[in-house]
């Protein structure tokens, strides 16, 4: 294939798939933009939930779980390193319930994608429309990743250019010249970080996560975490240690640990304390580790951390931090924030370019190519398995292109004189 042809039909795909993905990548990208500084924001958006006034001892970890669970019927709860910070219950019907750790006092409660962060995570995780928009970011997520591959084909420097209109905007020019090489150079400078950023997206979602990504992660810390060690049989009559002597069992002290720790009674009568201690800001996740101790001799069963991990499965622990920046503390956050912002602006700029292009009375795409392009097909098919949304839309595509020429191929029999 000729190069010319190929800038054709990469031209052409670009430009359907960024109309079709835009308007979600859109939402996404801002939202994305505005978790990146979650931590620093939240406590400052919502003070009466997470801030709380320290005092020279804490409740018993045990006491908070009680009180919290007159709200609801708690799984776990958050342990914050943070002394003037709540602590935090993760209840069934997946509310939250924020306590005072200090004076075993309920602060209030979160319901799922409540308040201000709630509703930015569930706007930039599922579009706030539940299982049906999960989907619709992953397909907008997918499509983006071939948005930015084919953006690099499209500026990749052609002809006589090296500098103006491929390393910065060119001056001399206006209209939708100039905004196609602002396009191109600000999307080209925020590519690296974009591309780390949907990849690690995709690790979450519910095709191209679950069914392509997690198998490979599977190694002895995500093992336990599914399947627990059990608590040996209990003497008769004996009673759970109970959360506070558990954790001084796994070696743990609330208020002075340096980590945030996420504690997790026993589900069942046979079932083990678990605890995982992790830094909650996410720049720091090979510092985490699990624990799960008997929950009647006090023993502990099972100790797991980093070096457990497999090449793959430490590449999922550090994806949330490699995804909002915190991998590279806060000049990776404000990197990941600005490249969010420059691809939020990609969608406004690249329909805007295409508006002052279009024809008057017509839609405008660029043209067909005369030729089906094979190896860029086979090329698509293979990332259609990889990202499991984009191969449902090239059948779709397939399809309605078969369908459009089949009765092409009617209408022109039905013409032929006999």
């Amino acid at each position: 294939m000729s190069a010319e042809r190929l800038y054709g039909v990469v031209w052409r795909w670009h430009f359907l798939a960024g109309l079709a993905a835009c308007p979600i990548v859109f939402v996404v990208a801002l939202t994305g933009a505005l978790y990146t500084f979650q931590p620093e924001l939240d406590p400052i958006v919502d003070p009466e939930l997470l801030v709380v006034e320290p005092a020279p001892a804490r409740a018993a970890v045990e006491a908070v779980v009680a009180v919290a669970g007159e709200r609801c019927a708690v799984t776990g709860i958050v342990l914050p390193p943070a002394r003037d910070r709540a602590a935090v219950a993760y209840c069934t019907d997946e509310r939250q319930v924020f306590v005072d750790p200090y004076r075993a006092r309920v602060l209030g409660e979160r319901a799922p994608h409540g308040g201000v962060f709630g509703t930015i995570f569930g706007l930039h995780w599922e579009l706030l429309l539940g299982e049906p928009g999960r989907i619709a970011v992953e397909w907008a997520t997918s499509w983006a990743v071939l948005l930015m591959l084919s953006g690099a084909v499209l500026w990749w420097p052609r002809g006589k250019r090296r500098g103006g209109g491929v390393w910065w905007p060119r001056r001399r020019l206006a209209g939708r010249q100039w905004l196609r090489d602002l396009h191109a150079v600000a999307g080209v400078y925020a590519l690296p970080v974009l591309l780390a950023i949907a990849a690690t997206g995709l690790m979450w979602t519910a095709l191209a996560g679950h069914d392509r990504w997690h198998p490979l992660t599977e190694d002895a810390v995500h093992e336990t975490w599914e399947h627990p060690p059990p608590s040996a049989p209990p003497p008769a009559g004996a009673r759970p240690i109970g959360l506070d002597a558990a954790l001084a069992a796994a070696g743990l002290d609330p208020a002075t640990a340096p980590l945030a720790i996420y504690a997790q009674p026993p589900a069942t009568a046979d079932g083990a304390y678990a605890f995982l201690v992790y830094d909650d800001r996410a720049e720091a996740p090979a510092r985490a580790w699990s624990a799960w101790i008997d929950a009647y001799a006090g023993t502990e069963l099972a100790r797991l951390g980093w070096d457990d991990r497999t090449m793959f499965g430490k590449l999922d622990s550090l994806a949330y931090a490699i995804h909002v920046g915190a991998v590279l503390g806060l000049p990776g956050r404000i990197a990941a924030c600005a490249a969010a912002l420059v691809l939020a602006a990609l969608c406004v700029t690249g329909p805007w370019m295409w508006w002052k292009r279009r024809p008057a009375g017509r839609f405008g795409a660029p043209p067909r190519a005369g030729r089906t392009a094979w190896g860029l097909l086979a090329l698509l098919a293979a990332l259609g398995w990889l990202l499991p949304t984009v191969g449902y839309t090239l059948l779709a595509v397939a399809a309605i292109e078969l369908a459009l020429w089949l009765r092409r191929s009617r209408a022109a029999t039905a013409t032929t004189p006999p």
